[in-house]
């Protein structure tokens, strides 16, 4: 077969150009990121579920107290070593009342044992009828007549969340963003 002249068709190429490649990996880059920023949570949603996790057991706390006759307290041990560490955090615990009318804390419950607030939240006050709870005093809810208005503020470095406890026993939480 004699040499032509003609150009011979192209043959198929096996196989990606380097554009190609490189509009894949932005595109697997940008999905990636866009998967991890859902993954892990936000200082908001964690800041949501502590305080709606302390709301939820200081009503319980209120009704247990009032189904049992016997008074329960709440307390914060706050974490003064270093306001800017956020690898150490405040806690909170539970206290009844015993046959003596003194505090005991409430170690060997599931629901009441002792906590530790998540990383980088803490308690930035407790006022009772908008009042400062004075450090050391007990929040306290009552066996025998109405609760007490109640407000926690719960506080990470950009939001804030109140836990606020109504006369009626009923406890809610609300989120704000610090400006």
């Amino acid at each position: 077969m004699p040499y032509s002249l003609l150009p011979t068709p192209r043959q198929a190429t096996h196989g990606f150009t380097l554009i190609e490649l490189l509009v894949v990996m932005v595109i697997m880059g940008i999905a990636l990121g866009a998967v991890v920023l859902q993954l892990l949570p936000d200082e908001r949603a964690i800041l949501r579920e502590e305080a709606q996790r302390l709301a939820l057991l200081l009503e319980n706390a209120g009704l247990e107290a009032r189904a049992s006759g016997r008074s329960l307290a709440w307390t914060v041990d706050k974490n003064n070593s270093n306001q800017n560490s956020s690898s150490k955090s405040d806690t909170y615990r539970f206290w009844q009342k015993n046959e003596y009318s003194d505090w005991i804390k409430i170690e060997h419950d599931p629901a009441f044992r002792a906590r530790a607030l998540a990383d980088g939240v803490r308690v930035a006050k407790v006022s009772i009828e908008d009042q400062p709870l004075p450090a050391g005093e007990y929040l306290v809810l009552s066996a025998h007549s109405f609760a007490l208005p109640f407000q926690i503020q719960l506080q990470t470095v950009h939001v804030t969340a109140n836990v606020v406890g109504h006369s009626t026993g009923k406890v809610s939480v609300q989120l704000n963003d610090v400006q």
